[in-house]
């Protein structure tokens, strides 16, 4: 499976480049990668996972559509899209917003 996992940092990695461009022009404040791939453990089934910060009145559960439907991932991606306001509150006590901010430094913002 190593040629695989190879394979997939490759696809992984590239569809980051990709998709970088097209952040400006879509409201974001700041990104984060999270997840396997920015942990450096990638198979052949990772997906890009990214922590959005973005102003939007949108619920929770239709936030990651607007990034889906604007970018068009090629591979699985998986939006966490936080309003400001969210973010400041679960910074600190979220395991998953914590782990991500004090792993990584922002890709985009």
């Amino acid at each position: 499976m190593v040629g695989f996992a190879q394979q997939r940092e490759h696809l992984l990695q590239e569809e980051l480049q990709r998709l970088v461009v097209e952040f400006p022009s879509l409201g974001i404040l700041k990104v984060w990668v999270t997840g396997e791939f920015a942990s450096g453990n990638v198979t052949h089934i990772t997906p890009l996972e990214f922590l959005v910060i973005q102003d939007t009145s949108e619920p929770y559960h239709r936030r990651a559509d607007f990034f889906t439907d604007h970018l068009r991932p090629r591979v699985e991606t998986y939006f966490h899209v936080f309003t400001p306001g969210e973010f400041d509150e679960y910074e600190d006590i979220d395991p998953f917003v914590r782990a991500t901010t004090e792993q990584s430094e922002p890709i985009f913002g």
